[in-house]
């Protein structure tokens, strides 16, 4: 009885003084790089023309002065490019883990607005949803009209989203895009989006733990046929 105590408070110790769990990086965006050539993974809410975010091969054409634009990093992107007045939306919803040590959204946009700048409300939004799609959190916007103008220059935005992914943890959000342009002098390119997030991963004990809690049992069985075999002989 003894033996098997000291062998418990053995794998209790090997517990106790394990090292601390590691956590695992996991991103929750799907297609988050546009790379399968599509829009998989994510959906789309258009103007009242119908028009939206589009997969970009680099033969798309927005109005103005520039021509085909090529995607912002690999061979394909997302690109939003209006000749109508109205807000579309590029969305998709994920589920955060029960628990998160932090959180980090990192996404690469473009924003054209040529011409016509004092015209009130071109706007590029970012927002977390909820899963009934209400904004819980703005994480970023230009300014009403445009603050983006030319021809836009590619940027690599990064926010840290650890307290907002923390306080939701187990629950259904969404990130989403949404460009509103009032007319065909404003678009927008999306590439490269990512919600990292740091998670617990549980940490099995070591082989050599378990080699020599399979010494000791063997010792143990050992000691049991000994003192059996005493018992009888005597």
């Amino acid at each position: 009885m003894r033996f098997w105590k000291a062998v418990m408070g053995f794998v209790a110790a090997s517990w106790l003084f394990a090292p601390a769990a590691q956590a695992l990086s996991v991103d929750l965006i799907s297609n988050g790089d546009f790379e399968t050539g599509d829009l998989s993974g994510w959906t789309t809410a258009g103007n009242a023309r119908g028009e939206t975010f589009a997969v970009n091969e680099g033969t798309r054409n927005p109005h103005g002065p520039l021509r085909a634009t090529e995607p912002l990093s690999g061979s394909y992107d997302a690109l939003y490019v209006p000749r109508f007045s109205g807000a579309a939306s590029l969305t998709q919803f994920f589920t955060v883990p029960d628990q998160v040590f932090s959180a980090t959204f990192s996404f690469t946009e473009r924003v054209g607005l040529w011409g016509f700048f004092d015209v009130s409300n071109h706007q590029f939004r970012v927002s977390v949803i909820d899963k009934i799609g209400d904004v819980i959190s703005q994480v970023y916007s230009t300014a009403s009209a445009g603050l983006q103008l030319g021809s836009g220059t590619p940027s690599d935005l990064s926010f840290d989203l650890t307290a907002l992914m923390q306080a939701n943890q187990g629950r259904t959000l969404g990130v989403q895009f949404e460009l509103e342009a009032q007319h065909w002098s404003m678009n927008a390119s999306l590439d490269n989006v990512s919600m990292m997030v740091e998670t617990p991963a549980a940490v099995p004990l070591p082989p050599t733990i378990w080699m020599m809690l399979a010494g000791l049992g063997a010792l143990g069985a050992m000691g049991w046929k000994r003192r059996r075999s005493g018992g009888q002989s005597a």
